[in-house]
């Protein structure tokens, strides 16, 4: 199997969690879709173009990354009824939206075609559109693209700072070695989220989530367990999924 790694910077970054309302919290990676969306950002595809082109090559997708920190900000945004009429008013509404700050990312994907892996590998070295980690004023500078010749798969159980696919939230231990390093620190159990994998798209141009499942965030504290299917990216092993 043939694979490429693209290591991204971000000063801000926020991947919004699809149940959140009036506070939309992020996620601390990109979930499949972001990934979806950066490689057909970089192709020049739309997301409906882009999801189609991964599934007819079945390309396997994963991530690893770690921020430095994260904040709130308030945005203000106006409310329009579908049933709305020119004479009625358009509301606004303030919402709190959360967002990481200086994020390292990792994005890895795989396919068994080399050429279409060496065609995204020249997508990410010359972008046809601008890439973005969230919203589209949250720019990544793309600092590296790497392509490997042989992606194998594995299994392991070391695994930080990425997301695989389950719910691991009971399966995990505490990297004691790494805690008894600070003088205080926060424990959290890992976060798991139920995210869109797949969608239906309609002639209107609008998209609906068809398939869901559930995402593990495992950070630098958490060691699992018990060994995951993974894939060998020389020294780098990513817990992925194939679309």
């Amino acid at each position: 199997m043939k694979g490429i790694s693209v290591e991204l910077n971000a000063v801000t970054a926020s991947f919004r969690d699809p149940g959140g309302q009036l506070y939309q919290d992020t996620i601390p990676l990109p979930p499949p879709s972001t990934l979806i969306g950066m490689a057909g950002a970089a192709m020049g595809l739309s997301f409906e173009e882009s999801i189609r082109w991964m599934k007819e090559n079945s390309v396997h997708i994963g991530c690893s990354g770690k921020s430095s920190g994260d904040g709130k900000d308030l945005w203000n945004y106006i409310k329009i009824k579908a049933s709305s009429t020119k004479d009625e008013p358009v509301t606004h509404a303030i919402v709190l939206r959360t967002f990481l700050y200086r994020l390292k990312v990792f994005a890895y994907y795989a396919c068994e075609c080399g050429e279409k892996m060496k065609e995204l590998y020249d997508a990410f070295k010359s972008p046809a559109y601008a890439i973005t980690l969230g919203t589209s004023d949250e720019l990544a500078l793309i600092r590296n693209v790497r392509f490997y010749d042989d992606v194998v798969p594995d299994r392991i159980s070391d695994l930080k700072n990425t997301w695989l696919v389950g719910d691991y939230s009971r399966k995990f231990k505490l990297d004691w070695s790494l805690v008894q390093r600070h003088i205080t620190i926060s424990l959290y159990a890992p976060i798991v989220k139920n995210l869109p994998v797949d969608y239906e798209f309609h002639e209107d141009g609008t998209r609906r989530a068809v398939k869901y499942l559930p995402l593990t965030f495992l950070e630098e504290m958490h060691i699992l367990e018990e060994d995951v299917d993974v894939m060998k990216f020389s020294g780098d092993f990513v817990s992925m999924l194939k679309l």
